[in-house]
């Protein structure tokens, strides 16, 4: 077999072949093996030529739909056709010969995939192997074929690379001066500068922010400190005079309280007074009372009877008045029902009038409404034979339209079959030949596979073995790693849990050396180091765990009281306090206290006895005296309900504390509950301090274990480091000796393959060229007879259509007059309408008019009817008034005189009445003077108590203290003016400060080390933002470089280019901005022979078209691309250039050209001719034919 010749291009890549399935018209798997020199792709239009082109376009990356001839990506699955379903899939893979290793592979042969689904996934592959677009990108960058490269000139492209705006033609020149590599490192290195930025603008925004917090929180820090410390003197000096004015209140009280016990009882002598006025005041008002409702019933009467005269006077008055009237109304209302008669008449009138006039205007509608009716029949009867005609001639236009593409179809597919015919004739001259040269080679590639295949057994068992040891220190390494970093973690939290339990421990020994817990008296005499003196209760025992709350509560302030050794020594010590006022203490002298422990057996067997108190703590026997003086009575109990159990059973004396601390008192009271802030908790500092010693040292011996345990790891993961290095290493070398073997192996293989292929091949394609030709012959003479028949069809249906349209016409002039016709009708129509509707609404109003004449004519007959029977009453009742009238004023008389008797007597009572009232006046006011002198005294106890209540609220609330635990606060040597004039001085001085934040010392702590944090971070930033503008800077020196280098070789090679192959004249590049190279737009002028020097766009299509094939041969003659397809670039050219065009092709020794192409003259210098036909609509074929090679049949 031949060998395939390499190419002699800067790259020497080879594209070996493409292989497609259900990409756009290629349902079927298609393959086409790529040949050097020049491929044409030939076949009629639609037939899918340019998918070729478009599947090396996509695979090779491409992600606009429009670049590839479409609306949506996924128009490029096969859609399916009449007889043939949709695929599911489009899959094209071009296989590449990187046999140099130009790619930055290590496979001499590369197969790129690309994959899309009807989902919308797609997938890339290399080898088979699952990658990103990103990866395809950067394999093939700066190689000339990337789509954006000027590998692919895709259909009607050509003229873009002139036609385009200078600016959008730096893609090609920066293509092949192989700075697009470049360009996108540095957009990477741009986008990490410009995060870097962004960053940097961040911390600079917080360090700001911190710089305008930080002064201020130092000043708010110090403001804290001092706030602290006034905040301490305040509370001391408020608690005593709080305590001082307590004192003041509490003796005022007293005083108050006595003036109210005898203001209360003068109060009581004075009612006594004033209840026997009040009896008989009672009395008397009874009696008024009485006499009132006589004068009141008298009165009463007496009104009712000069009313009564008074009414039958006006009586006869009023009715003749009323006569009067009456007579008046009744003439009034006759005139009206006389005007009402009148005109209810003339509306009856009226009525009938409209009645006339509709039934004439209901005869006129019904005519006008028949004739509408008609006409709009014949109107939808003549629309619907005008539609079916009008559908029946399109139907028959659409029918020649059809049948014009029919016969120029057939006739094309007829000329196309003919070339095709001729191109295989020449292919099966070639076929027989190519059997001869495979049979030499298949000798040397057999034996060749023998070798390495056994060659390769070997390595593939020493690199199992090689990767089976590595594997094994690997994850030894990683294991130990994994130990290396817990073990790290946990040395670094036992180192913590040390340094937070050491700090603990040294803070509580600081309280028990300074006594903190311990009132002022205390710390005094133990800092005094007096002779004598023991120490404190607190500090003289052990007690056990569980018990410290029991013991506390048990002892009270007597753990404060401190231990002497007689009581000289105690006397001592209370001259001292007295002598610096520095409290009250109490002392235990060693040789005076005598303590006891009276046992009891009814306690110690009881249930939830734990023990008498002496004995639940431990302690130097020479203090027996004392502990059992202090705790030898209590005894120790587990809870509650048995402390009172015990307290009711056992002797007198003894105290119940329990292990909560509820205490039993030997009187039967009880005392429980727990205090809102804790005590000191004197006694379980000491068993803390003992816990914390005992933990650090576990923590510690924990830790030194660890630090051994580390240590030996990290020599380990050394070791295995190295190991694993060398384990490594061997395996890199075994694997590479695999891969050349496997490599050779490969070729053996593939050279075998190929030539079985091949002989498959062309046995098949022998067949395959005699059935084409058979089936050629047969469809030419069938397509050119279906081209005849369309043809006179053709004449036929115009002659047909043109008939039709005369007579459509024709009825559509007289559907126009129908049209008119039943606008005038429906005019007609809608006036008579308007008519009828005033009319009726005129009856309406008439009707309505005469029902209300008709009701008002009754309404006033029965009004005047009233009337009549009205005075008639009036006139038959006037005779009996003045007899009744003498007999009332006979009766007022009497009534007149009874009345005179009662006034006498009610003036009698109520001068009783009234002496009785200023005795009781009197005796009220003086009530009211003592109970108002009461009720002040009263209100100014409840207000004192109140203040009493405020000022102990006020040391709970302000100070977190209760009134008893505030007297240990008090000063016997408080002077008041001087504490209030201390405390204002204090509070003015806070007042001051103004708001303070206690937080900002710790907060002003945490910002600092932030702050330091945030500039060494901006530090750093800084750094890494110059570090990266270097790095642009220097890729835009390359970039310009190389950029100016390919551009002044293309320059060249375009002037000479130009002039072959216009026979003479000059070209020329520009760039618009000489000083900015890297973004400037590029011109191109062009003096073909014989014109002027003129900007391109000035220039012929055929003249453009040849000036960009000359520029694009001169990119390729500057940076040859290993592979160039060209998609019907010369179809503007006539014979003579399309004949220098492909000349000129021939010069390019190195570069495979695939052409699509309907030229002749260029099929003529094909190598290789692939024809594309659609025997099927909608589904593409593909034949190939290699040219120049002979055999003989």
């Amino acid at each position: 077999m031949r060998q395939k010749k390499r190419l002699k291009g800067v790259t020497n890549l080879y594209f070996k072949k493409i292989y497609m399935h259900g990409f756009k018209s290629f349902a079927e798997p298609v393959t086409i093996d790529f040949h050097e020199g020049i491929t044409c792709i030939v076949g009629p239009n639609g037939s899918g030529k340019s998918n070729i082109s478009d599947a090396i376009r996509w695979v090779l990356g491409e992600q606009s739909p429009k670049a590839l001839r479409g609306g949506k990506m996924d128009e490029v699955i096969f859609a399916g056709t009449a007889s043939r379903k949709s695929r599911g899939m489009a899959e094209v893979t071009l296989v590449i010969d990187n046999s140099e290793g130009i790619l930055p592979i290590d496979y001499n042969e590369v197969a790129i995939t690309r994959r899309m689904y009807r989902s919308g996934e797609s997938e890339y592959l290399i080898n088979n192997n699952q990658c990103r677009l990103k990866d395809i990108r950067e394999l093939i960058m700066d190689t000339g074929i990337g789509v954006d490269g000027y590998s692919i000139i895709g259909q009607g492209k050509i003229a873009d690379i002139v036609s385009n705006k200078p600016e959008s033609r730096r893609e090609i020149f920066e293509e092949a001066a192989g700075i697009v590599m470049y360009r996108t490192k540095k957009a990477e290195v741009e986008r990490k500068l410009a995060a870097s930025n962004a960053n940097l603008e961040r911390v600079n925004d917080i360090v700001s922010e911190i710089e305008g917090r930080i002064g201020k929180l130092k000043t708010d820090s110090e403001k804290a400190a001092e706030y602290l410390s006034l905040r301490d003197r305040y509370k001391e000096l408020e608690i005593n005079i709080t305590l001082k004015n307590i004192e003041n209140l509490e003796l005022k009280v007293e005083f108050l309280k006595d003036d109210i016990i005898e203001a209360a009882a003068e109060i009581e002598a004075l009612r006594e007074e004033k209840a026997e006025i009040d009896k008989k005041t009672a009395a008397d008002k009874m009696r008024s009372e009485n006499l009132e409702e006589l004068a009141s019933e008298t009165s009463a009467k007496l009104l009712l009877a000069v009313e009564e005269i008074n009414a039958l006077a006006r009586r006869s008055e009023v009715n003749r008045e009323r006569i009067s009237a009456l007579d008046e109304n009744t003439r009034r209302l006759t005139a009206e029902i006389a005007a009402a008669a009148a005109k209810l008449a003339d509306e009856k009138e009226n009525a009938e009038g409209l009645k006339r006039d509709n039934g004439k205007i209901d005869e006129e509608l019904a005519q006008l409404d028949n004739a509408l009716k008609d006409a709009l029949e014949r109107y939808e009867k003549l629309t619907g034979v005008l539609g079916a005609e009008a559908e029946s001639i399109d139907s028959r236009k659409n029918s020649i339209y059809e049948l014009h593409s029919l016969a120029q179809s057939k006739r094309a597919e007829a000329q196309s079959l003919r070339s095709l015919k001729e191109n295989l004739n020449m292919r099966r001259a070639q076929l027989e030949a190519e059997y001869e040269e495979e049979q030499a080679e298949r000798a040397n590639a057999e034996k060749a596979k023998r070798e390495s295949e056994a060659e390769r057994a070997g390595l593939i068992k020493d690199t199992e073995d090689a990767r089976s040891a590595a594997r094994t220190l690997t994850e030894k390494y990683n294991s130990s790693l994994m130990k290396e970093r817990q073990t790290a973690k946990e040395i670094e939290e036992l180192r913590i849990t040390i340094g937070q339990l050491s700090g603990r421990k040294k803070t509580i020994e600081e309280m028990e050396a300074n006594y903190e817990g311990y009132n002022h008296a205390v710390r005094y005499i133990m800092k005094a180091d007096m002779r004598g003196i023991e120490g404190v209760v607190a500090e003289l025992m052990n007690v056990p765990a569980g018990y410290e709350t029991a013991i506390e509560t048990a002892l009270g302030a007597s753990l404060q009281n401190i231990v002497c050794a007689d009581d000289k020594s105690a006397q001592d010590a209370v001259n001292i306090l007295k002598a610096n006022r520095a409290g009250r203490l109490t002392f235990l002298p060693l040789a005076s206290v005598r303590g006891t422990l009276n046992k009891d057996s009814r306690v110690t067997s009881a249930a939830g006895f734990k023990g008498y108190g002496s004995e639940c703590i431990e302690f130097d026997s020479k203090y027996r005296n004392i502990f059992e003086y202090l705790l030898g009575r209590t005894v120790v109990v587990d809870n509650m309900n048995n402390a009172v159990k015990l307290s009711k059973t056992a002797g007198s004396g003894l105290r119940f504390v329990t292990l909560e601390g509820e205490i039993i008192n030997s009187g039967g009271a009880i005392t429980g509950g727990r205090y809102k802030n804790n005590t000191a908790n004197l006694l379980e500092r000491k068993a803390e301090i003992a816990k914390l010693e005992s933990e650090i040292a576990v923590k510690t011996k924990s830790k030194q274990e660890s630090d051994e345990k580390l240590d030996e790891l990290r020599r380990f993961i050394e070791r295995t480091a190295d190991e694993i290095a060398e384990a490594n290493e061997e395996v890199k070398r075994l694997e590479v000796a695999l891969i050349m073997c496997e490599n050779r192996l490969e070729t053996a293989l593939s050279v075998l393959a190929d030539m079985d292929e091949s002989k498959e091949k062309r046995k098949s394609e022998f067949d395959r060229i005699e059935e084409e030709g058979a089936k050629s012959s047969a469809m030419i003479a069938a397509l050119l007879a279906e081209a005849e028949k369309a043809e006179r069809d053709i004449e036929e249906a115009t002659d047909e259509t043109n008939s039709a349209l005369a007579e459509y016409e024709e009825k559509r002039s007289a559907l126009d007059e129908i049209n008119e016709e039943i606008v005038k009708a429906r005019m007609a129509v809608n006036l008579c309408r308007e008519q009828k509707n005033s009319i009726d609404s005129m009856a309406v109003l008439v009707n309505e008019r005469i029902l209300d004449l008709t009701r008002e004519l009754e309404e006033k007959t029965r009004e005047r009817e009233n009337l009549l029977n009205q005075r008639s009453e009036i006139t038959s009742g006037h005779d009996d008034t003045d007899a009744l009238v003498s007999a009332k004023i006979r009766e007022r008389e009497n009534l007149e005189s009874y009345a005179a008797e009662i006034a006498e007597e009610k003036a009698a009572v109520a001068a009783a009445i009234n002496e009785s009232s200023e005795a009781k006046d009197e005796i009220e006011q003086k009530l009211t003077v003592l109970q108002d002198s009461k009720y002040n005294t009263e209100i100014k106890i409840a207000k004192n108590e109140t203040q009493l209540d405020n000022f102990k609220d006020k040391l709970w609330e302000e100070f977190e203290v209760s009134y008893v635990q505030a007297m240990e606060f008090k000063k016997k040597d408080f002077v008041m003016n001087a504490a209030v004039q201390e405390s204002r001085k204090i509070k003015s001085r806070i007042k001051e400060l103004g708001e303070v934040n206690v937080g900002a010392i710790r907060e002003y702590e945490q910002v600092s080390e932030r702050y330091e944090f945030l500039t060494k971070q901006r530090t750093d930033i800084l750094e890494a933002t110059n570090s990266l503008a270097e790095i642009i800077k220097d890729m835009d020196k390359t970039i310009k470089a190389r950029f100016k280098e390919s551009f002044e070789g293309v320059m060249t090679n375009f002037e000479e280019i130009f002039r072959e192959l216009f026979g003479g004249g000059h070209a020329q590049l520009a760039l618009e901005d000489e000083n900015n190279p890297l973004e400037s737009g590029i011109e191109i002028i062009a003096q073909p022979p014989g014109k002027k020097l003129q900007n391109i766009n000035l220039m012929s299509g055929g003249e453009k078209t040849m000036t960009a094939i000359a520029l694009m041969f001169a990119v390729l003659k500057t940076k040859p691309t290993p592979f160039c397809i060209l998609d019907e670039v010369e179809a503007a050219l006539d014979d003579a250039n399309i004949d220098r065009f492909a000349n000129y092709l021939k010069n390019f020794e190195g570069i495979q050209f695939a052409l699509v192409t309907h030229q002749r003259a260029t099929m003529e210098h094909a190598d290789v001719l692939y024809g594309v036909t659609m025997p099927e609509q909608g589904i593409s074929k593909l034949i190939s034919l290699r040219l120049g090679d002979k055999f003989d049949l």
